[in-house]
C-alpha cells in the first residue's frame, strides 16, 4: 500500500534551493501582477477569471524557469497545457493555483487522473505528485501564500499542504513552512466536458 511521505521530508528532500525558488517566484509573479495593475488597470478589470489565472500562470511559470534552470537535478517540462518540474528521480511537480482552503481545480481527464494520484509501487521508487503554487483570493483576485501540497486522486481529499516562506537571519537565508488544517483541501472537479483539455493553472 502506497505509503505518503510527511511533509517535512517532502520538504527537506526538495531543498532550499527548490522550495526557495517557488517563494521567489511567486513573489515576482505578485509584483508583476501589481505592476500590471498599476500600469494597465482597465485591462486587468477587462480580464476573465481564466484569462487573468493564464496570465499569473504565465509569469509565475516564466520566474520559476529562470529561478530553477541551473539548479542539480531539477528539471521542467513546458508542453503547452502540460508544465511540470521534476526533481531527482522521486518528485514531480504542477504548479496550481489553491484556493483559500487550498482547494485546486483540474479536469477530470486520464492525464489529470494519472497525475493526481499517487502510484503504489516498490518501497523507495514511488514517485510522489505535488502541487506548487499560491494562494489566490477571488474577491480580491490577489495572490497569496507559497503553498505546496500533496493529494492523491481528483476525487479524494489532500493528503496535506503547506505554506512555505523564507526567513532571513543572521545572514543566512532559510526557509519556513506551516501545515494547513488536512480536513479543509480537497479537489474541485470541473464539470467533465469531451474534447477540454487538462486545466494546469
Amino acid at each position: 500500500m502506497f505509503s505518503y511521505p510527511p511533509a517535512e521530508d517532502v520538504l527537506r528532500d526538495l531543498g532550499d534551493k527548490v522550495v526557495g525558488a517557488l517563494v521567489d517566484a511567486t513573489k515576482a509573479a505578485r509584483d508583476d501582477l501589481a505592476e500590471y495593475r498599476l500600469t494597465h488597470a482597465a485591462w486587468v478589470a477587462d480580464h476573465s477569471e481564466r484569462g487573468l489565472a493564464n496570465w499569473i500562470h504565465d509569469r509565475l511559470w516564466a520566474h520559476l524557469r529562470r529561478e530553477l534552470t541551473d539548479v542539480d537535478q531539477v528539471s521542467l517540462t513546458d508542453l503547452g497545457n502540460k508544465r511540470e518540474v521534476t526533481v531527482g528521480l522521486r518528485y514531480r511537480a504542477r504548479v496550481k493555483r489553491h484556493d483559500l482552503t487550498d482547494k485546486v481545480r483540474s479536469y477530470p481527464t486520464k492525464a489529470a487522473v494519472a497525475f493526481w494520484t499517487q502510484s503504489d509501487t516498490l518501497e523507495g521508487l514511488e514517485e510522489i505528485r505535488l502541487g506548487f503554487g499560491y494562494r489566490w483570493d477571488p474577491e480580491e483576485r490577489l495572490i497569496g501564500s507559497t503553498v505546496i501540497s500533496l493529494r492523491d486522486g481528483l476525487d479524494k481529499e489532500t493528503v496535506w499542504a503547506v505554506v512555505v516562506d523564507i526567513e532571513s537571519t543572521a545572514g543566512t537565508t532559510t526557509f519556513t513552512w506551516e501545515p494547513v488544517d488536512p480536513s479543509l483541501p480537497q479537489i474541485d472537479l470541473y464539470e467533465t466536458a469531451e474534447n477540454v483539455e487538462e486545466d494546469d493553472l
